[in-house]
């Protein structure tokens, strides 16, 4: 550890003079207190040099003196400037407080040889140069060591020509040396001051930094955090449904200024609303029970997240809401939250994109799985349920239906209801889909379905980028499910909560995984708008 003395000789900023940030804070700190001294030391130089001018009484030196004065004046103001437009760097503002300092101490001299020519006296300009001293410590840019060496060389230069003029000018019987020491310990009680002041100075400056550095940090921080909050509040919950509850939390919590006090539940509001003309969209794996049977745990969270990434950018293109995953079904709506008149026609190209994708990972893979698709138009509740995990979700027998319509679908087609056609405007060809007579239900309400042809059908087939498939059924079944991996991460869906920074390691397991069950995919017969089977 440096010694005290050593230590406050020093800058002062061993820790934080190397950073560039605290170095560019200091420089633009001390750009106010030099513009000032400037423009202080600009006035006073022109007042006292005209003032000088026409206390002189000779008209011949007044232009001379006053161009003298006008030029000083031009420097100080261009100086001005450019400290202003903060065109000078950190040797700019070194030069800058030099020649204010040299013109302040030059300035001192010229009042001090036009008294001497009246009368020499010792304490001729004490106070100006004692001014000088502390602008050298308190306003000029200059570091601890720079003002020290400036307040010293302004001290002992006042004393040797103070002591020299007063010599030749003053009577044998005045005591030079005696007012000459006082004047030593009038400066130097004026450097200790400067110095102890701009050590102080430093310090604040120093914790004054520190302090908003760390405050910068910790708002930008809350700020991410708050961000990824709302990222993944609106992954849960709907921008219009998370922005309602937010405000009514907020006024609760300006209610309640006594936390203690709070209840329990997060709100009171009921955020269910009603929506019409609304389709929803029911999609199922077909034979992907089967694969998932092959799959170790780590190949099946990966294969369903590649797979519903995927359905995610399909649902988004076709301006469609993914409502929830029930295992390896995925339900959606289109018309939510804002009402759509081509509702009908998102979810049926979202339907028809869907088992398109899948028909391009059976042939790309050889895995036989295909999608079945259950569509139907209606009228649904939508909102927000429960106090602890808040959970959006739509309800309706129209929502119920629509599960029933994936039910008695086809795999590899789209299954509508009548209603739905009514929506199309005829914008797809469509042919009777017989769903009463794989549906009981569909047959006891006299539903009549139809399944949509897809345009693309009617186009020749794309060159087939089918996988060659490995010989011996063992090997294909055992390589059946890492070949779909594969092939499923090239699509490069984006993994889960990405935009948070936030990783997950899923622990791989040897042992296959069980397919996705009853509990996850059913729902009692009584629930409106859960998965019936």
């Amino acid at each position: 550890m440096p010694a005290k003395g050593r230590y406050f000789l020093n800058e002062g900023e061993e820790g934080l003079g190397r950073d560039a940030l605290y170095e560019k804070y200091r420089l633009t700190s001390q750009h106010g207190p030099l513009l000032l001294t400037l423009l202080l030391v600009a006035v006073v130089a022109c007042v006292a040099l005209i003032a000088i001018a026409f206390s002189v009484g000779e008209p011949s030196q007044q232009p001379a003196v006053l161009g003298t004065a006008f030029l000083t004046l031009a420097v100080f103001v261009a100086l001005y400037v450019l400290v202003y437009i903060e065109c000078l760097g950190r040797r700019g503002l070194w030069a800058s407080a030099l020649l204010t300092w040299a013109c302040l101490v030059a300035l001192g001299y010229v009042l001090v040889f036009d008294s001497c020519r009246k009368a020499a006296c010792a304490w001729e300009q004490v106070p100006f140069f004692l001014f000088v001293i502390f602008v050298a410590y308190t306003l000029l840019p200059f570091s601890m060591r720079g003002a020290v060496a400036v307040g010293v060389v302004s001290s002992v230069s006042h004393l040797l020509v103070l002591g020299v003029l007063t010599e030749a000018f003053s009577s044998p019987s005045v005591r030079v040396g005696l007012q000459l020491l006082a004047n030593a310990i009038v400066f130097l009680c004026g450097n200790l001051s400067g110095a102890f002041h701009k050590h102080q100075m430093q310090d604040a400056a120093r914790d004054l930094f520190t302090y908003t550095a760390k405050c910068i940090q910790i708002r930008r921080k809350l700020r991410i955090e708050k961000r990824q909050q709302e990222n993944l509040l609106l992954s849960v919950l709907p921008a219009h449904i998370s922005m309602g509850m937010k405000l009514t939390i907020i006024e609760r919590l300006k209610e309640c200024g006594d936390r203690r006090h709070m209840p329990d539940n997060n709100f009171h509001s009921l955020y269910v609303k009603r929506h019409q003309n609304v389709s929803i969209l029911y999609a199922d794996i077909v034979g992907f029970t089967r694969l998932a049977s092959d799959c170790s745990p780590k190949e099946l969270v990966v294969m369903l997240n590649e797979l519903f990434g995927k359905f995610d950018q399909i649902a988004k293109a076709n301006e469609c809401m993914r409502i929830k995953i029930l295992g390896d079904c995925y339900y959606c709506v289109s018309g939510l939250p804002v009402s759509l008149p081509t509702h009908a026609r998102n979810c049926v190209k979202m339907g028809l994109d869907m088992c398109e994708a899948i028909k391009q990972v059976r042939e790309a893979t050889g895995v036989d799985i295909s999608m079945r698709v259950g569509v139907h138009s209606g009228n649904v509740l939508c909102g927000v349920i429960g106090l602890r995990k808040w959970q959006y979700d739509v309800w309706s027998h129209d929502v119920s239906l629509a599960n029933r319509m994936e039910a008695a679908g086809v795999p590899g087609r789209v299954h509508i209801t009548e209603a739905t056609l009514s929506h199309l405007d005829k914008a797809y060809e469509v042919e009777d889909g017989h769903g009463q007579q794989r549906d009981p239900y569909l047959k006891e309400m006299n539903i009549r379905t139809y399944l949509v042809i897809d345009p693309r059908s009617q186009q020749p087939p794309a060159p087939s980028q089918h996988l060659p498939k490995p010989k011996g059924d063992a090997t294909l079944k055992m390589r059946a499910s890492l070949r779909m991996t594969r092939y499923l991460e090239s699509w490069g869906a984006a993994r889960p909560f990405a935009h948070l920074n936030h990783r997950e390691s899923v622990s791989s397991s040897h042992a296959p995984a069980a397919p996705p069950g009853p509990r996850q995919r059913c729902i009692p017969q009584g629930a409106v708008g859960g998965r019936l089977g």
